[in-house]
């Protein structure tokens, strides 16, 4: 008897994800860990390093997993007050 295989959704597969970056500079992670760790939230994080919000929230998650920054005080969106 054949295995019943269920529906599954994949991510970042439809064209609305394109704009997504999987790789980076050393120095890009660089700016990010300095930023990130001054409290910057992950809009102006994203502005510097000319890139998305979602590529910066990978980036958070993936140096997290890799114990390469810790867990902040305001999580993604931050502890310091910027003012545009």
């Amino acid at each position: 008897m054949a295995r019943k295989v269920e529906s599954r959704y994949i991510l970042f597969t439809g064209e609305v994800h394109e704009s997504v970056k999987f790789d980076f500079t050393i120095q890009q992670i660089g700016t990010f860990i300095a930023m990130w760790n001054q409290g910057y939230p992950i809009n102006k994080i994203a502005d510097r390093l000319n890139t998305s919000k979602v590529s910066v929230a990978l980036i958070a998650m993936d140096l997290e997993m890799a114990e390469r920054i810790e867990p902040r005080a305001g999580g993604l969106l931050g502890k310091r007050i910027v003012v545009s």
